[in-house]
């Protein structure tokens, strides 16, 4: 059926609220989710959940609230802001070299820039590095996947709890994070690695061992732009820098933290930077 429109009436309006409708309707849906998880809700009252896809393990992230960013932080970390995600999957550890292998010798992939590591055996069950922002997205697409936004990157590190550290708001040990105070540089991952430093819903190594590329463009203002409860943020359309998250074996813990923001050039690379891959399906894929 044509809408009627009369002349010189606004439609604008009505589209954006038609798009507030939208948001509504989804994070009600949301909420109606058996899984839902409420803000300030304790991290420890959810138990993880595992799949694989091709292969690969992945944890289950439910849908949600929590706090992202922080009130007393760089400027750039700032404001702490209420989001809501809907669920997805997130790698249980960082892409290895043996993982990324499969989609070089597809076609599908270019190898990383410096190719030591990647074409040693020994560093098989290592995380990919020397990747570009473009290698680690065409990898995540092969996969099906997508590399995750940073809402959905730090949703999965602290929880609706929105806690300091992956594993709560203890002091770091190496036990739990590989960073510059920990013997040795890039490190095998596993769910045998620093199982102690797991996340709420299961993932390992999401800070420390090597920075991960996220799909968002670096903005310094992004968090201002948040609306209280806003659904799946995704930031700006277009920008000169991608974000990285999570700090790497060579930093201190202190840019470890999981709101702290990296930021490169998309064609950058180096032995500090690799990635981890988001499915988006339901919790029975």
């Amino acid at each position: 059926m044509p809408i009627n429109h009369r002349p010189g009436r606004p439609i604008m309006p009505a589209l954006l609220a038609a798009a507030l409708l939208a948001a509504l309707l989804l994070l009600a849906a949301c909420q109606q989710g058996p899984d839902f998880r409420p803000a300030g809700t304790a991290n420890g009252s959810w138990r993880p959940i595992y799949h694989e896809f091709d292969g690969i393990t992945h944890v289950y992230v439910p849908a949600g609230c929590f706090v992202i960013g922080r009130n007393d932080g760089p400027f750039e970390e700032t404001p702490a802001r209420r989001v809501c995600l809907t669920e997805f999957w997130i790698g249980q550890t960082e892409v290895t070299n043996a993982q990324y292998a499969a989609c070089v010798e597809a076609g599908e992939c270019t190898p990383p820039m410096d190719r030591a590591q990647f074409d040693s055996p020994a560093y098989a069950s290592h995380p990919v590095v020397f990747v570009t922002w473009e290698q680690a997205d065409a990898y995540a697409r092969w996969r099906g996947g997508q590399l995750p936004t940073e809402a959905q990157w730090e949703y999965a590190v602290r929880g609706t709890a929105s806690v300091m550290y992956p594993w709560g708001d203890d002091s770091p040990t190496c036990d739990r994070v590989q960073v510059a105070d920990c013997p040795g540089g890039v490190s095998a991952v596993g769910p045998d690695q620093r199982e102690r430093g797991q996340t709420w819903v299961g993932a390992l190594d999401m800070v420390g061992n090597v920075w991960e590329w996220t799909a968002n463009w670096y903005d310094e203002r992004h968090y201002s732009s948040f609306g209280d409860g806003g659904v799946d943020p995704v930031g700006p359309a277009e920008g000169a820098m991608r974000v990285l998250r999570g700090g790497a074996w060579g930093d201190e813990i202190e840019r470890a933290r999981p709101t702290y923001r990296g930021r490169h050039s998309p064609s950058f690379f180096s032995n500090t930077r690799g990635l981890r891959v988001v499915i988006v399906a339901g919790r029975n894929p």
